[in-house]
């Protein structure tokens, strides 16, 4: 990456020397930061309002039916754990900390010959199916072999199949079973008597996919085999509903990203109001400021409290950046063409 310092009327040193580390920032305190995972929850009927009628004679519209998802729906819904570990870049990921409105999440292996493959097809279709909102929805796929499949090897396996398919898998000494048993993920390993793909053994595992909104509810779970066509409608209506929360902003649309007061506590570091992803066009400049009482690094750029910067960004790809404010996260800026 080629990002360029800029010149600000409070511009802070810059201090090459000191090494990145982990988090993003928002100008509104960005997206639903939110991710209670909800692992039971919610009815999944969006009601859409009716008109009301004014002084004249004319009868009110008639409100549309409301959309009923599919799948098994969990009512009441249940406060969700967490989802986190290493994506296929190598780093620090957390469902909970994602800005999408929504995201579908699903377990599986590398090797696997059916079930996976089939459900990261439609992953691809319904990204394909809805166009300019599908930067809304986080796909994820979560490995169910952490012990053998590491970030080089998924991303090497998500790169065959189109679209954004975040990879995830544990971090070093991680223990992912309590987040399967968690989430209702059944995995059983299967010696083999002869390798498949390389490997010796497979895992027998439940197929079903997640959709999760605004990171705090499981709106509804699709067993194995649903059609792409009626998950891309639930989404669909899902974006729809004004109780969903806050749309992800477009793309460049956040330039000013500021470090709040109390951020170098620990508990404002454990449940952080910092953003965790932008993305800005090629030619934006991103203005950082630490309005904390501490001094922060975001990458090699140091603000004493107070000061501000502005970074220039001349290449598209995605980027990643520490923050002293959150040190167990990494921000990532996806920058366009």
């Amino acid at each position: 990456m080629t990002a360029e310092l800029l010149p600000d009327p409070i511009a802070p040193t810059h201090d090459p020397a000191r090494p990145a580390s982990p988090t993003f920032l928002t100008r509104r305190n960005l997206l639903i930061t939110a991710a209670l995972l909800v692992f039971g929850g919610l009815s999944a009927i969006i009601f859409n309002s009716a008109l009301v009628a004014d002084d004249t004679d004319e009868p009110a519209a008639t409100a549309e039916a409301p959309h009923e998802l599919r799948g098994i729906h969990y009512n009441p819904p249940r406060l969700a754990p967490a989802l986190h570990g290493v994506d296929h870049n190598a780093k620090a990921f957390s469902l909970k900390r994602q800005p999408h409105p929504l995201a579908m999440v699903f377990f599986g292996y590398v090797s696997c010959l059916d079930v996976c493959p089939t459900n990261l097809k439609k992953f691809e279709k319904i990204e394909e199916n809805l166009g300019e909102d599908a930067d809304q929805v986080q796909f994820l796929f979560v490995t169910i072999d952490p012990e053998k499949e590491t970030p080089e090897e998924l991303r090497a396996y998500l790169g065959h199949y189109k679209g954004e398919i975040v990879g995830l898998t544990a971090r070093e000494g991680q223990d992912l079973q309590p987040t399967y048993d968690a989430w209702g993920v059944v995995r059983r390993r299967v010696e083999l008597e002869k390798p498949i793909a390389g490997r010796d053994y497979k895992w027998d595992h439940s197929g079903q996919i997640y959709l999760v909104m605004d990171g705090q509810r499981i709106a509804v779970s699709y067993p194995y085999g649903t059609s792409v066509e009626a998950m891309t409608e639930d989404v669909r209506a899902l974006l729809k509903d004004p109780s969903l929360g806050e749309r992800m902003p477009e793309v460049g649309e956040v330039r000013d990203v500021s470090i709040e007061a109390g951020s170098y506590t620990r508990a404002a570091q454990q449940n952080p109001t910092l953003p965790s992803y932008l993305r800005v066009n090629v030619g934006d400049a991103i203005r950082w400021k630490n309005d904390d009482y501490m001094y922060h690094f975001v990458g090699d750029i140091s603000l004493a409290p107070g000061q501000s910067a502005l970074q220039k960004f001349d290449e598209p790809g995605d980027f990643y950046f520490g923050c002293t404010a959150v040190p167990q996260e990494v921000i990532r800026i996806r920058v366009f063409e």
